[in-house]
């Protein structure tokens, strides 16, 4: 077998322009063989288990970083999103520069491109944290034979990674993320890299952003899940855009890991037809690839309380996202007949 012929020909349905949930859950499953057959290890040990522990989040312990790819939607609108920058930038810069920040065992973001691009126009920085991945992904570019390709990479936490003023990257791509950004690095990863280089790379994620929103009761189809919820109010956001104000000028001010408190007022008029106060995570990729409510893991809404009992009262909803050891959008909510 052709290893890399297999590999371009399973991820090219990732590429598909037409949605076929039949070929898509094959093309993941092969793809997992291959990587697995690739590895040549059991990643579900107690050492590919055991998450890293950070003062400012968790990085995924080799077991649970592989398994992403299970999450059909979100690898699908990651790579697709991926692939669209990369068209945008490459006849602009060469060689274009990607940096991958967090890649677990085995760069499932970013394989796919390797073999479809030359040596020369594109050269990548990978930053993976933890030893076991880092040892399986050196292993896997090895005997997927792209050891002559353009590929650093480099053991290092990207939330403390210093990157060379004369060879920054113009594409950084993390996906560091649970729902509604709780537990892993990603914004502390993305803090620290949008400092470092110009307001033009290409952020992927280019924009996550939480809500506060309101569910109706549970409905049976997908299509109505969807419909049942409904946005309030962003109450934080992580793109270039929230954090300058102009070209290389800082816009979010930090203080001590903490940012700005929100409230949030929802009157009991706008109560009526709903029965909980839910988190929602929204995900635009890059451009027009966006991750919708429902269709990943990433972006299940969060039931923050039950008020099926309450709509006669207006509520009042304080939140403040915070990064720590275990990174979260704090909330309190109260109960108010006086709003």
């Amino acid at each position: 077998m052709d290893i890399q012929k297999e590999l371009l020909r399973i991820t090219s349905e990732y590429l598909d322009e037409n949605l076929d949930y039949l070929k898509l859950s094959k093309a993941s499953e092969e793809y997992k063989i291959l990587l697995n057959k690739i590895c040549g290890q059991n990643l579900d040990i107690e050492n590919g288990r055991n998450d890293l522990e950070f003062d400012n989040g968790k990085a995924l312990g080799t077991y649970w970083a592989a398994l992403c790819l299970d999450d059909l939607i979100r690898t699908r609108q990651f790579i697709r999103g991926i692939n669209k920058a990369i068209q945008e930038k490459i006849n602009k810069q060469k060689p274009l520069h990607i940096l991958y920040a967090g890649t677990g065992p085995f760069a499932t973001l970013i394989l796919p491109f390797i073999l479809r691009y030359s040596k020369e126009e594109i050269r990548y920085t990978f930053l993976e944290v933890n030893q076991f991945s880092f040892e399986i992904l050196q292993n896997v570019i090895s005997k997927l034979g792209l050891k002559d390709y353009n590929i650093k990479i480099l053991k290092e936490d990207a939330t403390k990674y210093q990157i060379d003023p004369l060879n920054k990257p113009d594409i950084i791509v993390s996906e560091t993320m649970q729902n509604a950004l709780a537990k892993e690095q990603q914004v502390s990863i993305f803090l620290n890299l949008m400092k470092q280089v110009s307001y033009h790379t290409i952020f992927i994620p280019e924009n996550i952003e939480l809500f506060i929103g309101l569910k109706k009761s549970q409905s049976l189809t997908k299509a109505n899940q969807v419909s049942s919820f409904k946005k309030v109010e962003r109450v934080f956001e992580v793109s270039k855009k929230s954090m300058f104000l102009s070209k290389g000028v800082e816009n979010m001010i930090i203080k001590e890991n903490l940012f700005a408190e929100n409230q949030t007022i929802i009157e009991n008029k706008d109560l009526e037809d709903f029965n909980e106060i839910v988190l929602i995570t929204k995900i635009q990729v890059y451009n027009d690839v966006k991750i919708g409510v429902n269709e990943s893991g990433l972006t299940t809404p969060i039931i923050l309380k039950d008020i099926s009992s309450q709509k006669s009262d207006s509520v009042i909803i304080n939140t403040q996202y915070k990064i720590s050891s275990q990174p979260e959008l704090e909330y309190d909510i109260m109960i108010s007949t006086n709003v």
